[in-house]
């Protein structure tokens, strides 16, 4: 059983996981993230244009990868894992993404956002 089963409902699976990893953009766009940062900003940074900047950031959050941090109509992003570890158990490939230590009322705020921006895209 897990210790956290609030983190467990945020894991993302491994096929989505390693196809981002997968996709140049997306590994430009971390990179690029060495503090939080705007879509406009990593724009810049990067030399991505900016609707694939918006595209993939959103796959990034999704999954699990970066962290939203909104205040008001200014979204920006961080990294939001130290690493990503893909293993073979009895024949099935697992993922697991390793964060710092993060407090249920963050991990269920997390959670709400994701929520909020499924609710509002539908």
């Amino acid at each position: 059983m897990s210790q956290n089963p609030l983190s467990d409902a945020l894991s993302p699976d491994v096929a989505s996981v390693t196809k981002i990893l997968a996709n140049q953009q997306c590994r430009e766009l971390l990179r690029g993230l060495d503090r939080p940062m705007t879509a406009s900003e990593l724009t810049a940074v990067c030399d991505i244009p900016r609707s694939s900047v918006y595209e993939k950031l959103d796959m990034l959050a999704e999954n699990g990868l970066l962290r939203r941090h909104e205040r008001g109509s200014e979204v920006k992003y961080s990294i939001d894992f130290q690493e990503v570890v893909v293993a073979e158990r009895n024949g099935t490939l697992e993922i697991s993404i390793r964060r710092s230590p993060q407090s249920a009322a963050d991990q269920l705020a997390d959670l709400w956002g994701n929520v909020r921006a499924e609710a509002s895209s539908d």
